[in-house]
């Protein structure tokens, strides 16, 4: 069967936003050896999750956190809630700033709807911010790096805007960088900005001048992309070890009261927490050294990070250690490398090799059923949950297959769709029901039924 419309119907509720588990507990160093790092962000809901697993680990000294309105969240929100963030967990006394607004060139922006979420963090109670720092994020991040005696650890977690910015006013920032640690890019995966260039990773979309500027800066740069943090999931887990140790600490208390308030599961990653993780210990990574250029012309072609013989070297993080990465994160943000959850096993398994999709599993799906999804083709996949009306007839589906339609067939009633980038590894929890239809559709238009009641 053809169709075009679950992609379509996808791109409109695509979402860009970060589960867990582990089993080993993990040695960290102590405090006498703590690296002094700088946090610039876009105040996503993942990049205060990476800031709070930084501010737990004793080994590193968090100086300054910077925020750009060029990505998810605006500024000053995104400032003002990480400072009452940081009022909440009791956090140290660490100078916030916010920076411009507009990337520094083109207009790629985020969707209304993602940054209305982050600028309110769902609703979540907070105190009163604390004071924002006088000067701005690009300012205070050179001041934070120049005036530093020791080289400082530059964790990039959202667009470059205000990294390009430091750079472009107070080159000498550069000679204070010991390594960049950069979630953002896709080299071998495919991109996460589906409603407007599917090659291209956020971080990079949203502002290409400013990360092609730090491309072509002289700082070391260790590039943490989508092909790593594909291997890293949300996934139930992550929600029910939140739950049981909810009341541990004012770190697990806020990461409850998020996930209560805003409980999206599907098609999200642990993205700037892995790059968090990854600049506290490389060992929960592969890293590969390749030759890149980011893509600046074309407007939202823009973005693309692409092999190019005249690019700049860059350390790249090709794969991620799952289990590493949680045991790491688990001891750091809930203290417990063990959480006393039980393991999640999914219920049935979608997979494509790009010609088509297969399933392994239940039918129906039970209820609250989880779906492991793998894209191993070489462009995007959707799955599709929802129901076929009543009365419809095989005859029906093979004329909208022939129609050329591209929009949604009248007989298709839609749940919840997920888009999965090349070489995700995703997990969708679904509300399953005996009359949950199950589809897939890859790039070509093909759609194969999976589960549920279909004509035949």
């Amino acid at each position: 069967m053809r169709a075009r419309g679950l992609i379509a119907v996808a791109v409109a509720l695509a979402l860009v936003g970060g589960g867990c588990g582990g089993d080993d507990a993990v040695d960290v160093p102590g405090a006498d050896s703590a690296t002094p790092v700088v946090v610039d962000s876009d105040g996503a809901f993942d990049d205060l999750k990476a800031i709070a697993y930084l501010l737990q680990r004793p080994d590193v000294d968090v100086r300054a956190l910077t925020f750009s309105g060029t990505g998810i969240a605006h500024c000053p929100a995104a400032a003002e809630n990480a400072s009452a963030v940081l009022e909440r967990i009791g956090a140290p006394d660490i100078p916030v700033a916010c920076g411009r607004g507009e990337p520094l060139s083109g207009d790629n922006a985020a969707l209304d709807a993602w940054r209305t979420a982050a600028d309110t963090l769902g609703g979540v109670e907070l105190p009163e911010p604390r004071p924002l720092a006088d000067t701005d994020a690009p300012g205070l991040l050179a001041e934070t790096v120049t005036g530093s005696d020791d080289e400082v650890v530059l964790v990039a977690l959202g667009p470059l805007t205000n990294v390009a910015e430091a750079l472009a006013d107070d080159p000498s920032v550069a000679e204070g960088i010991r390594m960049v640690y950069l979630m953002g890019g896709a080299v071998d995966a495919g991109g996460n900005v589906l409603y407007a260039n599917p090659d291209a990773e956020f971080n990079i979309w949203a502002d290409p001048e400013a990360a092609a500027a730090l491309f072509a800066a002289d700082v070391p740069l260790t590039l943490v992309p989508l092909d790593a943090t594909n291997a890293v999931p949300v996934t139930p887990y992550y929600y029910d070890a939140v739950a049981a140790h909810r009341d541990d600490s004012a770190v697990s208390a806020f990461l409850g009261d998020y996930l209560e308030a805003t409980p999206l599961r599907e098609a999200l990653y642990q993205w700037d927490e892995l790059a968090a993780v990854i600049a506290t210990d490389e060992s929960v990574a592969t890293f590969e050294d390749r030759t890149l250029a980011v893509v600046t012309e074309g407007g939202t072609d823009a973005g693309a990070t692409v092999e190019d013989p005249a690019g700049r070297p860059v350390r790249v993080a090709v794969a991620a250690d799952r289990e590493a990465f949680e045991a790491r994160f688990y001891q750091a943000v809930l203290g417990e490398p063990e959480p006393d959850v039980s393991a999640w096993e999914p219920d049935a398994a979608v997979s494509s090799d790009g010609a088509g999709c297969t399933y392994d599993g239940l039918d129906p799906l039970p209820p609250d059923a989880l779906l492991q999804i793998r894209n191993d083709g070489t462009d995007v996949m959707a799955v599709a949950s929802g129901t076929v009306a009543e009365g419809t007839t095989a005859a029906d589906v093979a004329d909208f297959d022939t129609s050329g339609s591209t929009g949604v067939p009248l007989w298709w009633r839609a749940g919840a769709t997920i888009l999965v980038p090349v070489g995700a590894r995703d997990v969708w929890p679904v509300a399953g029901r005996p009359d949950l239809t199950i589809l897939c559709q890859t790039a070509d238009g093909e759609v194969t039924h999976l589960a549920g009641p279909f004509p035949a």
